[in-house]
């Protein structure tokens, strides 16, 4: 596992970053701030194609395991739904998520992950529901709470396959299906009441057609720049058979859900 350190990055080129599935940290010292990003994949490719000037070193003098703690917090992911890192109760009626982020992507802080957590888990109850991309699970998590009768959840990066059972299993979820892959993997007759896709939008765009074919009711849509958003909508909506339910705009980013046109 690689530590790559940044001491310029601005703002579009950290959304960039972050839209590739990439968790980018902050770290301020006598009032300078310096980004960080840890993860097992190299980086330097997409880290020089964006011109972005960095220092890397392995994590072994990192101590990643831990360090995570100083840069995410625990927080609220939806209105009703508050993840955590470190077992504890509350006194009030929020539902909790007991999160290890690991190196998976889904934290539970980025806007991506609040706006597609906001977006699918009303629609949940007794749906059956896949989740693209699914990083730690924590977007699997949240729609079994709010009532999914089945998830099944899929990340192309084998590295998290161990970060996202975990995750299934201390939250005790016996409705989650994960497994290793990319949307191709899914049978081709498979059918889901709901679409879950948390993706940069260069991605979406290669499997649009395809997320159509698998939901029968619902697609959520999040990973898209404000910036992009009319062209996103226009080209989601191309085929004629969806129609906007809801969309959320957050800290730059865009979200929507679609809902199946009855005919």
């Amino acid at each position: 596992m690689n530590e790559y350190r940044i001491y310029n990055l601005p703002s579009e080129m950290k959304n960039s970053l972050e839209g590739f599935g990439v968790d980018v940290f902050e770290e301020c010292f006598d009032d300078t701030i310096t980004h960080l990003i840890y993860s097992y994949e190299d980086l330097s490719e997409i880290l020089d194609d964006l011109e972005i000037k960095y220092d890397v070193k392995d994590q072994a003098d990192t101590g990643w395991t831990e360090k995570w703690k100083e840069y995410i917090n625990e927080g609220y992911l939806t209105d009703n739904i508050y993840f955590i890192f470190d077992k504890k109760t509350f006194d009030d009626n929020r539902l909790t998520i007991l999160i290890n982020p690991s190196l998976a992507f889904g934290t539970g802080n980025h806007p991506t992950t609040k706006l597609a957590a906001t977006l699918a888990t009303p629609i949940a109850d007794q749906m059956n529901i896949l989740d693209v991309g699914t990083g730690s699970g924590i977007l699997s998590i949240a729609l079994s709470l709010s009532g999914a009768k089945t998830v099944f959840s899929f990340d192309n990066d084998p590295t998290v396959v161990g970060n996202l059972r975990e995750n299934i299993v201390n939250n005790n979820m016996h409705n989650i299906y994960p497994f290793i892959g990319t949307i191709d993997a899914v049978a081709p007759k498979s059918r889901f009441d709901v679409v879950v896709v948390n993706i940069i939008s260069s991605i979406i765009y290669t499997m649009y057609k395809r997320v159509e074919e698998l939901a029968t009711k619902y697609i959520v849509y999040s990973g898209v720049l404000e910036s992009e958003s009319k062209e996103f909508i226009k080209t989601v909506l191309e085929s004629g058979n969806y129609v906007i339910d809801d969309s959320m705009v957050m800290n730059e980013w865009f979200a929507i859900r679609l809902k199946k046109v009855v005919r």
